[in-house]
Protein backbone atom coordinates (compact mmCIF):
# COMPACT_ATOMS: atom_id res chain seq x y z
CA UNK A 1 0.00 0.00 0.00
CA UNK A 2 2.78 2.39 0.97
CA UNK A 3 4.72 1.55 -2.18
CA UNK A 4 1.62 2.16 -4.40
CA UNK A 5 1.02 5.50 -2.73
CA UNK A 6 4.63 6.60 -3.29
CA UNK A 7 4.53 5.48 -6.97
CA UNK A 8 1.21 7.26 -7.51
CA UNK A 9 2.55 10.44 -5.95
CA UNK A 10 5.74 10.23 -8.10
CA UNK A 11 3.68 9.68 -11.28
CA UNK A 12 1.39 12.59 -10.40
CA UNK A 13 4.38 14.88 -9.73
CA UNK A 14 6.04 13.83 -13.00
CA UNK A 15 2.89 14.48 -15.05
CA UNK A 16 2.27 17.80 -13.30
CA UNK A 17 5.73 19.04 -14.27
CA UNK A 18 5.38 18.25 -18.00
CA UNK A 19 5.10 21.49 -19.93
CA UNK A 20 1.92 21.74 -21.97
CA UNK A 21 2.25 22.54 -25.65
CA UNK A 22 0.32 25.83 -25.63
CA UNK A 23 0.35 26.72 -21.98
CA UNK A 24 1.30 30.34 -22.64
CA UNK A 25 -0.95 30.71 -25.66
CA UNK A 26 -4.52 30.26 -24.54
CA UNK A 27 -5.82 33.83 -24.48
CA UNK A 28 -4.75 36.97 -26.36
CA UNK A 29 -5.65 40.65 -26.17
CA UNK A 30 -4.84 42.75 -29.22
CA UNK A 31 -4.93 46.27 -30.63
CA UNK A 32 -5.01 47.23 -34.30
CA UNK A 33 -2.27 49.72 -35.25
CA UNK A 34 -3.93 50.68 -38.56
CA UNK A 35 -7.15 51.57 -36.77
CA UNK A 36 -5.21 53.74 -34.33
CA UNK A 37 -3.86 55.75 -37.28
CA UNK A 38 -7.45 56.75 -38.17
CA UNK A 39 -8.33 57.74 -34.57
CA UNK A 40 -10.39 54.57 -34.14
CA UNK A 41 -10.31 52.91 -30.75
CA UNK A 42 -10.04 49.15 -31.12
CA UNK A 43 -9.77 46.27 -28.69
CA UNK A 44 -9.91 42.58 -29.49
CA UNK A 45 -9.73 39.34 -27.56
CA UNK A 46 -9.04 35.83 -28.80
CA UNK A 47 -9.35 32.45 -27.10
CA UNK A 48 -7.81 29.17 -28.22
CA UNK A 49 -10.34 26.33 -28.38
CA UNK A 50 -8.05 23.63 -29.78
CA UNK A 51 -4.56 23.32 -31.23
CA UNK A 52 -5.54 25.04 -34.48
CA UNK A 53 -8.84 26.81 -33.71
CA UNK A 54 -9.44 30.16 -32.03
CA UNK A 55 -12.51 32.34 -31.49
CA UNK A 56 -12.17 36.11 -31.44
CA UNK A 57 -14.23 39.23 -30.82
CA UNK A 58 -13.30 42.83 -31.63
CA UNK A 59 -14.90 46.19 -30.98
CA UNK A 60 -14.24 49.44 -32.86
CA UNK A 61 -15.31 53.01 -32.11
CA UNK A 62 -14.48 56.24 -33.91
CA UNK A 63 -15.87 59.48 -32.39
CA UNK A 64 -14.49 61.93 -35.01
CA UNK A 65 -17.04 64.53 -36.08
CA UNK A 66 -16.29 68.06 -37.23
CA UNK A 67 -18.17 70.63 -39.31
CA UNK A 68 -16.57 69.42 -42.54
CA UNK A 69 -16.06 65.71 -41.85
CA UNK A 70 -17.90 62.97 -40.01
CA UNK A 71 -16.28 59.57 -39.48
CA UNK A 72 -18.34 58.40 -36.52
CA UNK A 73 -19.00 54.69 -36.33
CA UNK A 74 -19.09 51.74 -33.97
CA UNK A 75 -18.56 48.14 -35.00
CA UNK A 76 -18.45 44.66 -33.51
CA UNK A 77 -16.90 41.62 -35.15
CA UNK A 78 -17.12 38.04 -33.92
CA UNK A 79 -15.32 35.27 -35.73
CA UNK A 80 -13.14 32.22 -35.80
CA UNK A 81 -9.72 31.42 -37.13
CA UNK A 82 -8.15 28.20 -38.35
CA UNK A 83 -4.39 28.24 -37.91
CA UNK A 84 -2.37 26.21 -40.39
CA UNK A 85 0.55 25.65 -37.98
CA UNK A 86 -0.65 26.13 -34.39
CA UNK A 87 -2.72 28.72 -32.52
CA UNK A 88 -1.29 32.25 -32.59
CA UNK A 89 1.65 31.30 -34.85
CA UNK A 90 1.99 31.32 -38.62
CA UNK A 91 -0.64 31.57 -41.37
CA UNK A 92 -4.38 31.43 -40.71
CA UNK A 93 -7.73 31.76 -42.45
CA UNK A 94 -10.62 33.39 -40.69
CA UNK A 95 -14.28 34.22 -40.96
CA UNK A 96 -16.23 36.90 -39.13
CA UNK A 97 -19.72 38.26 -38.62
CA UNK A 98 -19.90 42.05 -38.46
CA UNK A 99 -22.25 44.78 -37.33
CA UNK A 100 -21.51 48.45 -38.07
CA UNK A 101 -23.47 51.58 -37.16
CA UNK A 102 -22.17 54.64 -38.99
CA UNK A 103 -22.55 58.37 -39.60
CA UNK A 104 -20.13 59.20 -42.41
CA UNK A 105 -19.89 62.18 -44.68
CA UNK A 106 -18.57 65.55 -45.71
CA UNK A 107 -20.01 69.05 -46.12
CA UNK A 108 -22.12 68.03 -49.13
CA UNK A 109 -23.30 64.50 -48.37
CA UNK A 110 -24.03 62.54 -45.21
CA UNK A 111 -24.63 58.78 -44.82
CA UNK A 112 -26.33 57.58 -41.65
CA UNK A 113 -27.13 53.88 -41.27
CA UNK A 114 -26.03 50.41 -40.33
CA UNK A 115 -24.61 47.31 -41.97
CA UNK A 116 -24.56 43.58 -41.21
CA UNK A 117 -22.22 41.20 -42.96
CA UNK A 118 -20.10 38.09 -43.26
CA UNK A 119 -16.46 38.09 -44.31
CA UNK A 120 -13.48 35.84 -44.86
CA UNK A 121 -9.85 36.75 -44.31
CA UNK A 122 -6.29 35.51 -44.53
CA UNK A 123 -3.40 36.51 -42.33
CA UNK A 124 -0.05 35.70 -40.82
CA UNK A 125 1.19 36.04 -37.26
CA UNK A 126 4.81 36.36 -36.11
CA UNK A 127 5.99 35.74 -32.55
CA UNK A 128 8.08 38.64 -31.27
CA UNK A 129 8.67 36.99 -27.89
CA UNK A 130 6.93 34.42 -25.71
CA UNK A 131 4.14 36.89 -24.87
CA UNK A 132 4.01 39.29 -27.85
CA UNK A 133 2.83 38.70 -31.43
CA UNK A 134 2.33 40.88 -34.47
CA UNK A 135 -0.23 39.82 -37.09
CA UNK A 136 -1.18 41.07 -40.53
CA UNK A 137 -4.68 40.26 -41.81
CA UNK A 138 -6.80 41.24 -44.82
CA UNK A 139 -10.29 40.13 -45.73
CA UNK A 140 -13.35 40.81 -47.84
CA UNK A 141 -17.00 40.54 -46.95
CA UNK A 142 -20.56 40.86 -48.17
CA UNK A 143 -22.62 43.43 -46.26
CA UNK A 144 -26.31 44.29 -46.18
CA UNK A 145 -26.49 48.04 -45.68
CA UNK A 146 -29.44 50.25 -44.83
CA UNK A 147 -28.77 53.97 -44.73
CA UNK A 148 -30.25 57.41 -45.16
CA UNK A 149 -28.52 59.97 -47.37
CA UNK A 150 -29.10 63.66 -46.93
CA UNK A 151 -27.60 67.00 -47.78
CA UNK A 152 -26.29 68.69 -44.60
CA UNK A 153 -26.22 72.13 -46.24
CA UNK A 154 -30.03 72.39 -46.27
CA UNK A 155 -31.31 74.88 -43.71
CA UNK A 156 -33.85 74.15 -40.98
CA UNK A 157 -36.70 75.85 -42.88
CA UNK A 158 -35.92 74.53 -46.38
CA UNK A 159 -37.37 71.43 -48.02
CA UNK A 160 -35.05 68.47 -47.85
CA UNK A 161 -34.97 65.26 -49.81
CA UNK A 162 -34.10 62.14 -47.84
CA UNK A 163 -32.94 59.10 -49.71
CA UNK A 164 -33.29 55.67 -48.09
CA UNK A 165 -31.10 52.93 -49.52
CA UNK A 166 -30.95 49.19 -48.92
CA UNK A 167 -28.34 47.25 -50.81
CA UNK A 168 -25.75 44.48 -50.77
CA UNK A 169 -22.15 45.69 -50.80
CA UNK A 170 -18.89 43.85 -51.33
CA UNK A 171 -16.29 45.63 -49.19
CA UNK A 172 -13.18 45.01 -47.08
CA UNK A 173 -14.22 43.24 -43.88
CA UNK A 174 -10.85 43.36 -42.18
CA UNK A 175 -7.56 45.14 -42.72
CA UNK A 176 -5.24 45.17 -39.75
CA UNK A 177 -1.74 45.11 -38.42
CA UNK A 178 -2.29 44.10 -34.81
CA UNK A 179 -0.12 43.63 -31.77
CA UNK A 180 -1.19 40.88 -29.37
CA UNK A 181 -0.30 40.10 -25.78
CA UNK A 182 -0.64 36.38 -24.99
CA UNK A 183 -1.68 34.97 -21.65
Amino acid sequence: MKRTLILSFALFAALWGIPHRAAAQIFAVRANALAALTATLDLGAEVSLADKWTVEASGYWNPVRTASLSARFHAVQVGGRYWLYESFVGPFVGSQLSYVGYDLGSRTRRYDGRAFGFGVSYGYSWMLSTRWNVAVEAGIGLFRTKDTRRDPTVGDWDDEYLYHYRRWTLAPSRLEVSFSYLF
